[in-house]
């Protein structure tokens, strides 16, 4: 009996180990070589409640990037807006394969008093918003 629980658990975790990364499944499939909009057309295109810049931004981007490029895509960002605190980059979602074309977008806009910041993840396909992130800081 206890050989066969001990070959019942040898073989799960082969099966577990086995499987490649590539055979793993994701909701937004790679899609490298189809060819999208550039980030500028496609921020034309975006209707009010989707993603806008700041009126006045002080820094903005737009992108046409892979997926695996985001968190380093947000990092830059963040440091040339003064927002960089030595963290850990952003994870990326398991459901998005790295390999997916997605439009970066950010804005930033500083006053006086106060600063806001803000981005979004955009996939270049299916047009659905897949991250996004914004603060805001006072210096009253």
């Amino acid at each position: 009996m206890k050989r066969l629980i001990t070959l019942v658990i040898s073989f799960c975790l082969l099966a577990i180990f086995a499987i490649p990364a590539a055979a793993q499944q994701f909701e937004y499939a790679a899609n490298q070589e189809r060819s999208f909009m550039s980030a500028d057309e496609f921020y034309q295109q975006l209707k009010n409640g989707e993603y806008k810049e700041f009126a006045d931004a002080t820094y903005s981007v737009r992108q046409k990037i892979s997926y695996k490029k985001v968190p380093d895509a947000l990092m830059v960002f963040e440091k040339k807006t003064g927002r960089y605190f030595g963290q850990s980059k952003q994870k990326l979602s398991p459901f998005v394969h790295p390999k997916r074309q997605v439009y970066f977008f950010a804005s930033f806009v500083q006053t006086k008093n106060e600063e806001y910041w803000k981005y979004a993840v955009i996939d270049a396909e299916t047009k659905r918003q897949l991250q996004s992130g914004s603060a805001y800081k006072s210096y009253k």
